[in-house]
């Protein structure tokens, strides 16, 4: 069964935390990019979700970390963040995908790490909240390494995607994918809260385009935040459904839409 629904999109804390610090327009339309994916989502019925995603030193950290790593339980709880204004939730899981996906990925050159027990942090509940906020969508989390140097580079997050592709497009489930990151930001460092807009809707054009060359050839220096597998998993050019320069929220923050997909 085809893909039946794909997006991408940014999981920045503040979307939840600080909303009110944000202009009102801008909340606005970024908000309703989510509810109008929301919306596609829900139209595709999906079984279940892979959701690409990374994670905030939730489960890992300098001593123990890989480059990719699925979640393989019946559950998943978050977020972390007491203060992230997200509710607790189980989010329902998927071990029987979890389990193809890993032993597929082994036999097609990704020996991808995995875990019965994962914790969510902004980086995942953030999207689930707004794409499926009744949190009753089982969902497969398959973690990039985008903190701890060395990450996987971009051209390899693109050859994770050609192996996924196959697999998710034979399944006897209807499989939605979400891609989940963050545009230009620096939290914590020197340039917190600069915004590179120039960047970022580059970066937006070449997702459009579906431009694979380009967007593979990012260096780990020009783009910390890997998704760019999920376009040729997909063989579908996206559109862009929002971009926002948020300055409260310290980040640039967008969402692209790969709808319409199949819908039989």
């Amino acid at each position: 069964m085809p893909i039946v629904f794909a997006c991408a999109g940014s999981h920045a804390p503040g979307i939840t935390a600080w909303t009110e610090k944000a202009p009102r327009e801008q909340v606005d339309r970024f908000v309703g990019g989510y509810h109008a994916v929301q919306r596609e989502l829900a139209a595709s019925r999906p079984d279940s979700i892979l959701l690409l995603t990374s994670e905030h030193w939730a489960n890992f950290f300098l001593d123990h970390i890989g480059a990719f790593c699925i979640g393989r339980g019946e559950s998943f709880e978050g977020p972390i963040e007491p203060w992230l204004r997200v509710g607790k939730a189980m989010v329902p899981g998927n071990p029987k995908l979890a389990k193809s996906i890993l032993h597929h990925c082994y036999e097609n050159g990704f020996e991808l790490s995995y875990a019965e027990e994962l914790k969510l942090d902004h980086g995942s509940m953030v999207p689930l909240k707004f794409i499926t906020p009744e949190m009753n969508t089982s969902v497969v989390p398959l973690i990039f390494n985008t903190l701890a140097t060395p990450r996987p580079t971009a051209r390899r997050c693109l050859a994770l995607g050609q192996v996924l592709g196959p697999l998710l497009e034979r399944s006897d489930e209807r499989i939605a994918v979400v891609a989940t990151g963050g545009l230009s930001h620096d939290p914590g460092e020197i340039n917190h809260g600069v915004i590179d807009k120039e960047f970022d809707q580059e970066f937006l054009s070449r997702l459009e385009e579906g431009d694979l060359d380009r967007l593979s050839a990012y260096s780990d220096a020009e783009l910390l935040k890997a998704g760019a597998g999920t376009l040729e998993l997909l063989k579908h050019k996206p559109h862009v459904v929002v971009y926002e320069a948020v300055e409260p929220w310290a980040t640039g923050v967008g969402i692209v839409s790969y709808a319409p997909l199949a819908q039989a």
